[in-house]
């Protein structure tokens, strides 16, 4: 006969670390966090009763308002959630995990969400809800295989493991242990590998594999040794009791005894552990029955059975029952036998455990041979069993399936919408290297064009300039022959008169003599007014002739004698105008010429002063008229100002309009005052590319 294998198996269940290990509130949380202190009051302060506990626990949960950050929601909510489960608050455990499970998937916090899933696991494990203990398990295990925790990955595998060896699915609790082996192996974890092999072990001896339980069993005590002192007693008492369950399943008695006494034997276990301490007491006792020893038997098992009670553990004395059932036969009492066989099927079925009720109806078919009925009961559970054996196992496996395929099917969809984010991106960056490539070749070609514009520019005012020198050398010529026909031909002449006259010297009366003195003081007065007429006709050949300023005087001449419109033009003589830069004198006159057809156009004006200063290395040109004037705020702009801006920033100067209706116009323009000098110009080559080029 089989006894009970897991109950310690659960206990080595809950001490592998549960999430209430994760998200325990430890010694250095902050001090002035209210909440987490009253969760650490209510959740570990011993010295409180379970309703004040829970009352500093409401307290807590007061003080989270909706102006609390989601981060701390996901904390508080954590800690609430297993601090109510260790109250065996159903109730607040459920409420509290659900808010931990919503705002987790919302923040996308894959730990937290791992470990709601691993508490729901352990709270259908305590109230013997397999199916969805194995679920919750297999959620907080793919999240945390996802994550790469290997190690909590690992110790939920066991728990799988273990929650499929009670639901009898061996073959598959046994597959799923050797998975947790291979990821815990990685880690060096010996408590969890211990156990694995231990749940492999009770696996085998449930399988009826019983050397092959004792191997797993002897690996088990390998890890053992390699633990801590302190973890190496409680996990002892583990190995001992399964032991003990070994030998007892093949009804090797005094082989059993000795494991089950030095399982017994742990400090004050029945203080610590009373349940455990109840079933293992409850093992050593129908075990020495077994094998002859009835004294204190009945003692022992009464014993067991009002700690089970006291405990509410309806299974732990629904098998101190069957115990008694089993020693009531043994002392020969079959009426006593039967009335506690009875109430173990009873407790049995309210727990659920079909395993302990067919047990009981074999012995009752022992014990009551002439009863038919429990005999037909114990076939229609043991067929009900098998079925439900297969059921449970395809649960299992539907469980992980349709969880793989969920999970898969969401990796495909953020698959599916990373591609289409790529695609997207993608698209955009070929847009935006489309624009970007079209707006260069637009500033490319822009830049050629003001290059050739530039040019043009200058090649114009190059005639311009060789046209008025051209007109100038003309002049220089004219002033120098008109030089010389003064110099050799009237004063040639002149000087022939006078000799004349000096012929006149011969006559002696006074009259003459007078005449012809005077005479002569004429002809000298005219002869030096001649040659100095022909000296400054001459040296004028030769000074230097502002033409710059000559072509600013034939634009407003020009200007004048096709509008009628009256200029008048000051400028600064000390200034060497022409030895302004090429493109300064030219955008200059442009702008002179714009300034001029905009008061043309729109002024209605009747006289324009334009003006030509130097200002402490500055230059300042202006253009009044007395027009009609205009609102300079309102007005629109139009291509005349913009080319004038555009003029006025190439030479990196500023410009000013002041206007207002009925009170004329003014534009002054200020620039740095450079003069000619050796540039360098910047051209574009035929790869689009500006470089410098030095002017020769």
């Amino acid at each position: 006969m089989r006894k009970a294998p897991y109950v310690l198996l659960t206990l080595f269940l809950f001490s592998c670390g549960m999430s209430s290990d994760n998200s325990g509130v430890g010694n250095n949380e902050q001090g002035n966090d209210s909440v987490l202190f009253w969760v650490k009051e209510g959740r570990y302060n011993n010295n409180l009763s379970k309703g004040e506990k829970t009352e500093l626990l409401d307290k807590a949960t007061l003080l989270i308002s909706e102006d609390t950050s989601d981060s701390l929601k996901l904390k508080y909510y954590s800690h609430l959630s297993v601090a109510y489960q260790n109250l065996k608050d159903s109730v607040s455990f459920r409420n509290y995990n659900r808010k931990l499970r919503q705002l987790a998937e919302i923040l996308n916090n894959k730990v937290e969400l791992a470990n709601s899933h691993w508490d729901l696991g352990r709270f259908f494990d305590l109230n013997t809800i397999r199916d969805s203990s194995f679920y919750h398990y297999y959620q907080a295990y793919r999240l945390m295989e996802e994550i790469g925790d290997s190690k909590s990955a690992g110790k939920l595998l066991l728990n799988m493991a273990i929650q499929q060896s009670k639901a009898r699915a061996y073959i598959e609790s046994e597959k799923t242990t050797y998975k947790a082996i291979e990821l815990i192996e990685t880690i060096n974890d010996t408590i969890r590998l211990f156990g694995c092999y231990n749940n492999l072990g009770t696996v085998s001896k449930e399988l009826e594999e019983y050397e092959r339980s004792k191997a797993f069993f002897d690996k088990a005590e390998e890890y053992l040794n390699l633990m801590e002192e302190s973890d190496k007693l409680r996990y002892q008492r583990t190995l001992n009791n399964n032991l003990g369950n070994l030998f007892n399943a093949q009804e090797k008695w005094e082989k059993a005894i000795p494991y089950y006494e030095a399982a017994l034997d742990y400090e004050n276990l029945e203080e610590r552990l009373p349940r455990e301490y109840a079933q293992t007491l409850g093992n050593l006792t129908d075990s020495k029955i077994q094998s002859g020893d009835t004294l204190s038997a009945l003692t022992n098992l009464n014993k067991a059975l009002k700690i089970h009670l006291t405990e509410n553990d309806i299974q732990g004395a629904s098998l101190d029952y069957y115990y008694l059932a089993k020693y009531n036969v043994q002392v020969g009492n079959k009426e006593e036998a039967l009335f506690n066989a009875l109430k173990a099927i009873e407790l049995a079925e309210e727990s659920s455990n079909y395993k302990r009720i067919l047990e009981t109806l074999k012995l009752m078919n022992w014990i009551a041979p002439e009863n038919d009925l429990y005999f037909d009961e114990y076939v229609m559970l043991s067929e009900r069993l098998q079925r439900e054996e297969r059921q449970i196992r395809d649960k299992f496996a539907r469980i992980e399936r349709e969880t793989d395929e969920a999970i898969s099917a969401a990796q495909a969809a953020e698959q599916e919408k990373q591609v289409l984010f790529g695609i997207s991106l993608g698209l955009i960056l070929l847009g935006l290297a489309s624009l970007i490539i079209i707006y260069q070749r637009i500033r490319v070609q822009r830049l050629r064009f003001q290059q050739q514009q530039q040019e043009s520019n200058q090649e114009i005012f190059s005639l311009m300039l060789s046209q008025k020198q051209k007109m100038e050398e003309g002049k220089q010529s004219e002033q120098k022959r008109i030089s010389e026909e003064l110099h050799d031909g009237v004063l040639g002449a002149m000087n022939g008169i006078r000799m004349v006259l000096l012929g006149l010297n011969k006559k002696s009366d006074d009259s003459s003599v007078s005449i012809r003195e005077e005479a002569i003081e004429k002809l000298k007065e005219v002869q030096e007014e001649i040659r100095s007429i022909s000296h400054e006709l001459n040296d004028a050949a030769y000074q230097k002739f502002s033409n710059f300023i000559n072509s600013i005087k034939e634009l407003i001449k020009e200007t004048t004698d096709s509008t009628g419109l009256e200029i008048s033009l000051n400028y600064d003589e000390d200034v060497e105008w022409d030895a302004l830069s090429g493109e300064t004198k030219i955008n200059l006159y442009r702008i002179l010429q714009e300034s001029l057809q905009n008061i043309v156009k729109h002024a209605k004006a009747t006289h324009v002063d334009v003006a030509f200063e130097y200002l402490e290395g500055m230059l300042k040109i202006s253009v009044t008229d007395n027009g009609r004037g205009f609102d300079v705020k309102k007005a629109k702009k139009g291509i005349g100002q913009k080319n004038i801006k555009s003029r006025v920033s190439k030479l990196n100067g500023t410009w000013n309009i002041e206007s207002s209706p009925g009170n004329g116009t003014g534009i002054t323009v200020i620039l740095p005052y450079t003069v000619e000098q050796l540039e360098n110009r910047l051209l574009v080559n035929e790869e689009g590319q500006l470089e410098e080029v030095k002017k020769d």
